[in-house]
């Protein structure tokens, strides 16, 4: 079966049913999107996050919070900007000048350009409490949230840039008055695409592009700065980064998790036997160990940073396949009598009726 490519659209904002999670595994509950959407413009519709345009105000203030970069704006792409960052003479991030509200960045984004511009950028929030997006305080809470997770991993790396605040409000100039005249015109089509977003835009829709751009971006900036970190290896979970370990006895190398892993972070091993991982394609969906019915898989604590970015792969779990002495179909053999758990668990469930009459 080809893939679909299913995108709603309001007048610039687009939501892209193909790159969603919900849509790559029917029981996945990511409703990150949903809690965002000051308007509530996302509903469940039989377990497919669909947009009512009619209801979206195009804020973007829900980009940031997708795993997928399932959602987009024509007038603005975070990947671009972040990549234009270092070059650029403001470092301050602002929805008052240069860009759209400050929930269109995730974590990744800042921490990419604090290392690539060896300053982290100054982020305008003095108009976050009463702006009329942040309903019950949601979405300032979360703009601050993926702040204080860029400063701590700054802070583990042992770097000193930290992404800094602006608390209280400056006296109203053009410049607003500039980015409004600006955003009206994108709405018309007449806002020029840069080089960057023409590779961003580019990554987005070609074939294959397994991984988010965003963690593309962040995993190459690290690279070119680890000889700059105290350390690289930490104990404990990250928001950022995942590791995943498979329990020999439990696996069933049924296959279930490498066909729903949608960054191909696991994946079979050659001979078809266990299953490979790349912690740098992981984005921590979760698809993996939901979908097992044996609880096999699982997150572990530990980041190793050099083997994030250069993708190292790692075998989980591997397997000796032997013929089951009853159905003589292959299975993963784990010691012991060679009989396959199907074909057991029938044995031990149906025995009475296998019964010789002279056992009577």
């Amino acid at each position: 079966m080809g893939q679909f490519n299913f995108v709603q659209k309001a007048e610039i904002f687009a939501y892209s049913g193909t790159n969603c999670l919900r849509n790559e595994y029917y029981h996945n509950d990511c409703r990150r999107c949903i809690e965002i959407c000051p308007k509530g413009a996302f509903h469940i519709v039989r377990n497919k996050l669909t947009l009512f345009d009619n209801e979206c105000i195009e804020c973007a203030a829900c980009i940031g919070s997708c795993p997928t970069e399932a959602l987009t704006i024509a007038n603005f792409d975070p990947n671009a900007f972040t990549v234009a960052f270092r070059e650029a003479e403001e470092k301050s991030l602002s929805c008052k000048k240069n860009t759209p509200c400050l929930g269109v960045f995730d974590v990744h984004h800042l921490i990419t350009m604090g290392l690539r511009a060896e300053a982290a950028p100054l982020c305008d929030m003095a108009h976050c409490e009463g702006c009329a997006l942040n309903t019950d305080g949601k979405l300032e809470a979360r703009i601050r949230g993926t702040i204080a997770a860029a400063n701590t991993f700054f802070a583990e790396v042992g770097m000193e840039c930290r992404v800094e605040t602006i608390e209280e409000k400056p006296e109203e100039n053009t410049r607003r008055a500039l980015f409004r005249k600006a955003f009206d015109k994108a709405k018309e089509g007449i806002a020029e695409t840069s080089a960057e977003e023409g590779i961003t835009l580019e990554h987005q829709r070609g074939g294959g592009a397994k991984l988010p751009l965003k963690n593309l971006l962040l995993k190459n900036a690290i690279k070119e700065n680890l000889s700059k970190f105290a350390k690289t290896a930490f104990e404990g979970t990250s928001p950022l980064f995942f590791d995943k370990a498979v329990s020999f006895e439990a696996c069933t190398n049924c296959g279930d998790c490498l066909q729903f892993c949608p960054t191909e972070a696991i994946f079979a091993t050659g001979d078809k036997h266990g299953i490979n991982f790349i912690a740098g394609n992981c984005i921590g969906c979760g698809i993996c160990e939901d979908i097992c019915k044996t609880d096999a898989i699982a997150t572990k604590p530990g980041v190793d940073l050099v083997e994030m970015v250069y993708n190292r792969t790692r075998t989980l779990v591997h397997y000796e396949m032997v013929q089951c002495r009853e159905c003589r179909c292959p299975f993963p053999y784990k010691g012991g009598d060679p009989i396959c758990d199907r074909c057991k668990d029938f044995s031990s469930d149906f025995s009475d009726m296998f019964t010789l009459a002279r056992d009577l």
